[in-house]
């Protein structure tokens, strides 16, 4: 019931049409455009000054008014938000009615868990998006999609859901004991497409290759990860896939996608993007019910240029650093990534890290709690945990202070930690 939920959550009227007002976005010129963005900035702002109590008590203590901001580069007289600031403070930025809450997000790979709010018309558009950029490189939705994905854990090998013509299959399952059931699989099935993390989609192909298996998937779309270009050559090379990367974060609030010359652009009237030397910062456009504005990203982007305006509907991205992810290794040779999800609803958890530096040992998740941490939670962790990543691999929880937990100097925080450094830097 659940899948059929968030499908036709995802998949509505609405839906239809934002894809089409997706797609006139694509033929203004840029002055249109960036029109528009000050347009839907202006909006943005003028209801979340009124509406949000998070925004309006910030913008009172910086005092600024709703008269204050008369244009697009006007935003950047506004404070920068990061999640420190929001987290305790998220029911006060809804804005809308509660029955029809959606939980976003309940934690990150910065360690820090983070719940935000969204309803199912930002659902909608967010999977516009999706479709419209599909759709441009010529994936139809209902054409049968092949997903490689974590969510399913240890316990599943795969699903497939005919509404939507996908099948599912887990990434934590596929090794060389189990690939020519996934190669048999996937052939019956004829993927027109595959959706997968890089890493993924990299094992997925590299236990193809040493048995010898072919597999023919026209295109394939990565996203979450950074793509590496060796991986890339991987895939491409042993999948027969045109591969098509797409950058974007839990909070929603930027998005980059990979054009036919192999170049990040911005999807349009998504967001509002400021890069900085050391994170980015950004406004997002699209959910008005939870506002984002000036939201601080701890990844980096270089661009050849600094021009605030040019940068938001076409910048020249040299490289995009951050997102590089992790996987727990296994010891059937398989890997699990994703292990943020490990712990969502766990309302008590400030901060975790996991440390892995050997297969045959314990694995050592590291835990910041709150004082009302409870066994009630711990246990439903350990639930978490044993349903991605399966019993074969002993846990241990190893509570600590923040300070405990190893900083790498120069790089944002890291969920996954496989070096044994003996000291954390602060």
């Amino acid at each position: 019931m659940k899948q059929w939920i968030n499908y036709f959550g995802k998949n509505n009227p609405i839906t239809l049409n934002e894809i089409k007002r997706i797609d006139h976005f694509y033929k203004m010129s840029d002055d249109e455009l960036l029109q528009a963005y000050q347009n839907r900035f202006l909006k943005l702002f003028q209801h979340a000054i009124k509406k949000s109590t998070f925004y309006k008590e910030l913008y009172a203590s910086n005092g600024i008014g709703i008269n204050d901001i008369q244009h697009l580069d006007d935003i950047k007289k506004l404070p920068i938000v990061d999640r420190e600031m929001l987290k305790n403070k998220v029911d006060e930025n809804f804005i809308g009615w509660n029955k029809l809450k959606v939980i976003g997000l309940t934690s990150g790979t910065s360690g820090t868990p983070l719940t935000l709010y969204r309803t199912y018309r930002n659902i909608a558009k967010e999977q516009a998006y999706i479709r419209q950029y599909r759709n441009q490189k010529g994936f139809k939705f209902g054409e049968p999609l092949l997903s490689i994905r974590g969510m399913l854990g240890k316990s599943v090998d795969y699903e497939y859901f005919k509404p939507a013509n996908i099948l599912y299959i887990s990434s934590p399952n596929i090794n060389k004991n189990t690939i020519e059931m996934y190669h048999n699989l996937v052939k019956d099935f004829a993927p027109k497409a595959v959706e997968a993390f890089p890493s993924y989609l990299h094992k997925f192909a590299l236990e193809l290759e040493r048995k010898n298996l072919d597999l023919n998937i026209p295109l394939a779309f990565t996203s979450s990860e950074t793509l590496l270009d060796w991986q890339r050559s991987k895939i491409e090379s042993y999948l027969g896939s045109q591969l098509y990367d797409w950058y974007g974060n839990a909070e929603r609030n930027i998005l980059l996608a990979q054009d036919n010359n192999m170049s990040y652009q911005p999807m349009p009237m998504y967001c509002i993007p400021e890069y900085q030397s050391n994170d980015i910062v950004s406004t997002n456009l699209t959910n008005f019910n939870f506002p984002l504005i000036r939201y601080k990203i701890n990844d980096i982007i270089q661009l050849e240029t600094n021009d605030f305006f040019k940068n938001i509907i076409k910048p020249e991205i040299k490289k995009i650093e951050g997102r590089a992810s992790e996987n727990v290794d296994l010891k059937d040779g398989s890997v699990v990534g994703c292990l943020d999800h490990a712990f969502k609803a766990i309302p008590h958890l400030n901060m975790a890290q996991i440390h892995q530096y050997d297969v045959q040992k314990p694995i050592v998740v590291k835990l910041v709690v709150s004082p009302e941490f409870s066994k009630i939670e711990e246990d439903q962790l350990r639930k978490n945990w044993i349903r991605m990543v399966g019993t074969e691999m002993e846990i241990i929880f190893e509570y600590c202070t923040k300070e405990d937990l190893v900083q790498i100097p120069g790089k944002k925080f890291k969920l996954i930690i496989k070096e044994d450094h003996k000291k954390s830097v602060q």
